[in-house]
């Protein structure tokens, strides 16, 4: 009787215990995106420089955000077709589901995975996380951000892969290919999510109240970001021969199974006139570009569009140049949906 009691004692603070945690999950949503609303119109009336919402469903929108833009992905209706971007924090810039959602032809969906980094060994490991779930149609659009960031040094583990890792539903091996792990710890992988939104509110709190933060005009959690010193960012770029190589690997890959488009994201000026800037123009003009027009590749360059003064720091855009980019990034891609219907007449 004493072990029947025991393991019911035991089965009852699970199931408490369970409870409390998918409560406390659901409150740290609600937290973080009044948040989002608040920040969001703090800074675009007085500082410009809020990119985008910074939490979905309570996660990071370039960290722990891509996988649950994987699960919205498969467990979606839609069989027009997705436009699935991939790349860094640029990507996610100023993106809002609903309205891009009303504003792209044929009720195409956009999924976004991007992650702070955005090198090309991220681009790699979230293309490939993406196939453990989905498989690329003919009617898809992937749109890989081939940017300043992409050349970034990636040797030791990124972002995106530790993200993986701390899911715990996923893994990444050494050759960069996602596996997916047991569902018998899936019980695990869920209260470790939720564990990871009370983390995001704990960020907002514990940021919001750092003095220095409050001092530099550093929002709570990053609110909005500081990326000024434009020689710091070159010190950890390179265009190597072998990573023109993988780049390019990965892009014929994408293009064989679907249809493929190469951003070349928007590039501060003052960043564009370092060292390391001339180098990545040189290469976007005397290989990337030539090598996509090889191979009938679209590709839509926005790297001269904008001027310093509409950059918040040295890599994102301002509010108001943001919203001019996705308007225009939202033209660009119906205008791909329609030659994909003409091809496919």
């Amino acid at each position: 009787m004493k072990i029947k009691r025991y393991f019911g004692y035991m089965a009852a603070i699970m199931l408490m215990s369970s409870v409390i945690l998918f409560l406390a999950g659901r409150l740290s949503i609600l937290f973080t995106e009044a948040c989002d609303k608040h920040y969001y119109e703090y800074y675009k009336e007085n500082y410009k420089g809020y990119i985008s919402p910074w939490y979905t469903n309570g996660l990071h929108v370039v960290d722990e955000g891509f996988i649950d833009s994987l699960d919205s992905m498969v467990s979606s209706t839609n069989d027009t077709g997705n436009i699935i971007a991939i790349g860094s924090s640029l990507t996610a810039m100023e993106f809002d589901a609903e309205k891009q959602k009303e504003r792209l032809r044929d009720h195409y969906d956009m999924y976004v995975f991007a992650s702070g980094s955005g090198s090309w060994r991220t681009n790699i490991v979230l293309d490939n996380l993406i196939r453990t779930e989905y498989d690329y149609t003919d009617k898809d659009i992937v749109k890989l951000e081939v940017s300043y960031s992409t050349f970034r040094n990636a040797d030791e583990l990124t972002i995106a892969e530790a993200t993986i890792d701390k899911w715990g539903k996923y893994r990444v091996d050494d050759d960069l290919s996602v596996k997916k792990n047991t569902w018998l710890f899936s019980p695990i992988y869920a209260m470790n999510v939720e564990l990871m939104r009370m983390q995001n509110v704990s960020e907002i709190l514990t940021s919001y109240f750092n003095k220095q933060d409050m001092d530099a005009g550093v929002g709570p959690a990053n609110y909005r970001n500081n990326y000024f010193n434009h020689e710091s960012v070159a010190e950890s770029f390179a265009t190597t021969d072998e990573r023109i190589e993988i780049i390019k690997s990965q892009i014929l890959r994408l293009d064989n199974d679907t249809n493929v488009v190469v951003e070349f994201s928007p590039i501060a000026p003052g960043l564009k006139k370092t060292d390391s800037g001339r180098e990545y123009t040189k290469c976007v003009k005397q290989v990337l570009k030539p090598f996509l027009k090889k191979h009938k590749i679209k590709y839509l360059d926005y790297r001269g569009n904008y001027r310093e003064d509409e950059f918040i720091d040295g890599a994102h855009l301002s509010y108001d140049a943001s919203i001019r980019y996705t308007l225009k990034l939202d033209h660009d891609l119906n205008k791909i949906i329609d030659s994909l219907d003409e091809e496919q007449q």
